[in-house]
């Protein structure tokens, strides 16, 4: 397992853990709840960042690199 994987399901597992240490009843939801917030900075964190940038800004970039490389 890679490294960004242990730390994933160990987030999730204090995500979990921590919401259920707040819980005053239902602890099985609280669990479930409090791991699917972390799945969800999780997402936001490492895989929307690499794909910020819409795909219009894209082609206009791979036309300026294309114009750049025929004016040499």
């Amino acid at each position: 397992m890679s490294r960004k994987a242990k730390a994933f399901w160990i987030t999730v597992l204090l995500g979990a853990i921590l919401a259920v240490a707040v819980a005053e009843s239902n602890w099985i939801l609280a669990a479930i709840i409090g791991a699917l917030c972390v799945v969800t900075l999780w997402i936001f964190a490492h895989a929307y960042p690499r794909d910020a940038a819409p795909p219009a800004d894209r082609r206009h970039e791979n036309t300026q690199r294309r114009k750049a490389g025929l004016m040499r």
